[in-house]
């Protein structure tokens, strides 16, 4: 869970692991209930179940549950961002962008084809770490650049797959290559690990393609 305030309100964000679509025994009811295929909850599975309750002056006002199947999500402070009365929030492969306080759907968009780990804001726009490619987007969710590595981003040993610094992108993939991009996705570094080759990530990105069309 995270809690925090903006302006008169005071948000909290959660995992709501344990919540059930269209059951009467959970433990919250949420004003708003998103998720694909809510008239056919037999073909539908979340992976992640991440809530949003918005009070003020400590009485709830408006509540809400995004319920998606994809890469599963965790709730952390790099889950979400919220400014200009909206939050903007990864939940599985997908971004939500809710208004604040009513917490009605702006818009909702796969940004990554298997999932998001985190969104960080960059001058008017957001850089999205996602498990297949790191991608700047507007505020309004449209891609304008990707950035895929000879890997996914994800790094077993222990290596910062993703860090901004110094007006720059720090990665590291699966096999630890190293890159450096600028805000413009353009890169600084490219520092391959010796006997670094696409394998698998081939196949994954091919998929990626196919699934856009």
């Amino acid at each position: 869970m995270v809690k925090l305030n903006y302006k008169n309100y005071q948000i909290e964000v959660i995992n709501d692991s344990d919540y059930v679509i269209n059951s009467t025994d959970n433990l919250r009811v949420y004003d708003t209930v998103f998720f694909p295929g809510k008239n056919d909850n037999n073909t539908f599975h979340p992976t992640s179940k991440h809530g949003i309750i918005i009070k003020e002056s400590g009485n709830e006002i408006a509540s809400a549950i995004i319920c998606e199947s994809g890469g599963a999500t965790a709730i952390t402070e790099k889950s979400f961002i919220i400014e200009d009365d909206k939050i903007w929030i990864c939940v599985t492969n997908k971004v939500y962008c809710l208004k604040i306080p009513n917490l009605d759907l702006i818009w909702r968009k796969e940004i990554d084809f298997i999932t998001n780990f985190s969104i960080h804001k960059i001058e008017d726009d957001f850089i999205i770490h996602g498990e297949l490619d790191i991608k700047r987007i507007t505020k309004s969710g449209e891609t304008i650049w990707s950035f895929g590595g000879r890997n996914i981003w994800v790094n077993p040993e222990g290596k910062t797959e993703f860090n901004i610094e110094n007006n720059q992108i720090h990665l590291f993939d699966f096999e630890s290559n190293e890159y450096i991009l600028d805000f413009n996705g353009e890169t600084i570094l490219d520092n391959p690990k010796p006997s670094s080759e696409k394998k698998w990530w081939d196949i994954l990105k091919i998929a990626q393609e196919i699934k856009k069309k």
